[in-house]
């Protein structure tokens, strides 16, 4: 067998990392499906909604700063 590139292996620990969040960010909204509650806050990340209130993308990127 071949050693792996140091790429590689920092590669293969960051998706690891990014699959044990998912695996988390998906048992949280089941847990909170199942009991019904949902988010405190009624923050909307969806551009539609944003354009929808009227906001240009200029003003978001605006209100960001």
């Amino acid at each position: 067998m071949y050693r792996r590139p140091k790429f590689l292996e920092v590669l293969i620990k960051i998706r690891e990392e990014m699959a044990r969040e998912a695996d988390y960010d998906t048992d949280l909204f089941a847990e909170l499906v199942r009991s019904g509650r949902g988010s405190d806050k009624k923050l909307s990340h969806s551009l539609a909604v944003s354009e929808a209130n009227g906001a240009k993308p200029e003003q978001r990127d605006a209100r960001k700063k």
